[in-house]
């Protein structure tokens, strides 16, 4: 149930999933345990049916749409006769209370909201709300001050509940958007891996362990052999593919502790938790990865890597001059390669 929701779609369907079973079964129970009329009845008997085809429709993810469209339909036939049937047969006769006619009524509301979205959810439901109110104005003259009381007290709870769902949306929308601003500001847009921001962060907190708790760590940086060469001959368009298959290669392969990122162009940089020989072993088992992968439209393809090891006293321009270096030192001799830079 505590699943993370890529979409409202998935949200939604989560939901219907939960939420049907609960109310069929109380429908079911209210069929049995009151002396219904044979309107209650057909009404019952319709949604407990309707409810489980939805419940069905869910769990197979198909037609949910309209799934929704027919139960909005229902729900809203059934919110108002209901209501009509409640006002002039007991309000208007008996006098009395609206009883637990209301206690569905929040959830009706939010189905609104949930079914519509949220401009057309409030639309919908102000005029539900009017034509429920128009009904009880109509019968007003006939009832007790307990009945116009109920009814009054019900009016009230009906606004609340739409303008709390209404701004509760927006304010979930509004939070959500900024979730995902915050998100994006830290990921490269091309390969969807992290981006320089990230990247810097990462380093800083790297330093500070390093420093104040005596955690050691490497950086390795890498690039594509003769990249140019790829977009030249095969134009921007497999270049940008050959990037992101590149970063799904090492995506793929991480170990915990590790933290990958696009520094620019065509450079990536691999921190990791490991040290000394390990982390050269590490920058050689993805050198082997790229080099026996067939990239799509580019073929085979090699990378260079340079690695350096944190040393007391680094700070993030020293630990990536001495990465640049490891790594041009690779390029100037023959490419392909794994080289160290030990800190002087």
């Amino acid at each position: 149930m505590f699943h993370k929701f890529e979409t409202i779609e998935e949200l939604k369907r989560s939901v219907y999933m939960w939420l049907l079973p609960i109310i069929t079964v109380a429908l079911i129970i209210n069929s049995f345990l009151n002396d219904n009329s044979l309107y209650d009845t057909v009404v019952n008997t319709t949604l407990i049916i309707w409810f489980s085809i939805s419940w069905v429709i869910a769990y197979a993810n198909r037609g949910i749409r309209i799934a929704e469209y027919v139960t909005l339909f229902l729900v809203s036939v059934y919110h108002t006769f209901t209501m009509f049937d409640v006002v002039y047969n007991d309000l208007a006769e008996t006098g009395g209370s609206l009883g637990d006619f209301i206690v569905w009524m929040p959830l009706i509301i939010m189905f609104f909201f949930l079914a519509l979205g949220i401009k057309k959810g409030l639309y919908y439901s102000i005029f539900i709300f009017m034509v429920t109110m128009t009904i009880g104005m109509i019968y007003s003259g006939q009832m007790t001050s307990e009945s116009i009381d109920s009814l009054t007290q019900f009016h009230a709870a009906n606004i609340v509940y739409i303008l709390v769902l209404y701004y509760a949306q927006n304010m979930f929308r509004a939070f959500t958007e900024r979730d995902l601003l915050k998100k994006y500001a830290y990921l490269d847009s091309l390969t969807r891996v992290a981006n320089r921001h990230q990247i810097d962060v990462w380093l800083e907190e790297r330093l500070d362990s390093a420093e104040n708790e005596g955690k050691p760590f490497s950086i390795i940086f890498f690039d594509i052999d003769h990249f140019k060469k790829v977009n030249d001959v095969f134009g921007h368009k497999i270049g940008d593919c050959v990037l992101k298959e590149l970063s799904a290669i090492i995506s793929g392969n991480l170990r915990d502790g590790d933290q990958f990122g696009r520094w620019g162009g065509e450079e990536f940089i691999l921190i990791t938790g490991s040290n000394g020989g390990q982390a050269f072993e590490k920058a050689e088992h993805f050198r082997k990865l790229v080099e026996n992968h067939c990239f799509k439209g580019a073929g085979s393809l090699t990378a260079s890597f340079g690695v350096t090891e944190f040393q007391h006293g680094d700070n993030i321009d020293l630990l990536l001059n001495r990465a640049d270096e490891a790594l041009y030192k690779s390029k100037n001799s023959g490419r392909n390669k794994v080289s160290v830079n030990e800190p002087s």
